[in-house]
């Protein structure tokens, strides 16, 4: 990154401030984008900045006070050793003038009194007008969630074989154990899963490529990946269910999922093969795995 593209925190606080050239505003711009903590950052500065003008606008918009306005209506002071010893505004003595009376020098010092004064109730309410702001920032932000009770949103089971088919399916390496270490495999899915059955899905073309344990809507879930000799995958998930329920199918960005429930397990048959293909293989999976074991294998 070079020094013209680098952006740094003097850059947010003068887009802040509308001091940057169209140029460079545009670059701390893009640079927002890509950065939402900036971006949150310089927000809260805005902010900060709106609430000072509310609090503070009402009084730069009021008339200055008749001393200030009479000092500034004196001519200029002439040179040294040509006129009169002055200190700022408050004349000490002029030639041929009387001195000030006692009274003169009261009024000045409660002058200075009251100015002391408001300077100090001006930082006050500059202090409190900060607070506010900070606190308008602070109640804009969301809560933070406790992740001890933070809902889990509910998902169905097509869904959640959905999202595991175009996890796994289609990677490079789709499964844990293959379909050569088969005994291993059953053994894994019946100690993690509860059910040990691999469908023999030959006689639709597929062949059994092995299989992994991803999560389930609520508990481990089973998935089986197959393959035709096209390389076209699909896969076969299933979980614990308690529901028992007839076959459905949806179908969502070139992805069927046809789902049915058999023996207190939800099975979801899920690929990208045409709706006959993958009904007449969800059929032949839906009788393997309620077969007998030895029938099922």
């Amino acid at each position: 990154m070079t020094p013209s593209t680098l952006v740094e925190e003097a850059d947010l606080h003068a887009l802040v401030d509308g001091e940057l050239d169209p140029e460079r505003r545009r670059k701390v711009e893009d640079h927002l984008l890509q950065h939402p903590e900036d971006a949150a950052l310089v927000e809260g500065w805005r902010r900060q900045n709106a609430a000072l003008r509310a609090a503070f606008e009402p009084v730069a918009l009021e008339p200055p006070p008749l001393s200030l306005r009479e000092a500034a209506a004196r001519p200029p002071a002439p040179p040294a050793g040509q006129g009169p010893v002055e200190t700022g505004a408050i004349h000490w003595g002029r030639p041929g003038a009387a001195p000030h009376p006692a009274r003169k020098l009261d009024d000045i010092r409660a002058a200075r009194r009251r100015q002391a004064l408001a300077s100090t109730l001006l930082t006050l309410v500059a202090g409190a007008a900060v607070a506010v702001a900070a606190l308008l920032f602070l109640a804009s932000r969301p809560p933070a969630q406790d992740p001890t009770t933070r809902a889990i949103p509910a998902t169905s089971y097509a869904a959640r074989a959905g999202l595991t088919y175009v996890t796994y399916a289609l990677d490079a390496r789709p499964v844990e154990i293959d379909a050569a270490r088969r005994g291993e495999l059953l053994a894994w899915l019946q100690e993690r899963v509860g059910f040990s059955r691999a469908p023999d899905l030959t006689g639709a073309g597929l062949r059994l490529l092995g299989g992994r344990v991803a999560p389930g809507v609520a508990a481990p879930a089973a998935f089986l990946v197959y393959e035709r000799d096209d390389g076209a995958r699909v896969g076969l998930y299933f979980e614990r269910a308690d529901a028992v329920a007839a076959p459905s199918g949806q179908r969502g960005q070139g992805v069927s999922v046809i789902e049915w429930r058999a023996g207190g397990f939800a099975f979801a048959f899920v690929g990208a093969l045409p709706p006959d293909v993958m009904q007449a293989a969800a059929e032949a999976a839906a009788a393997a795995v309620v077969a007998a074991p030895s029938e099922a294998r």
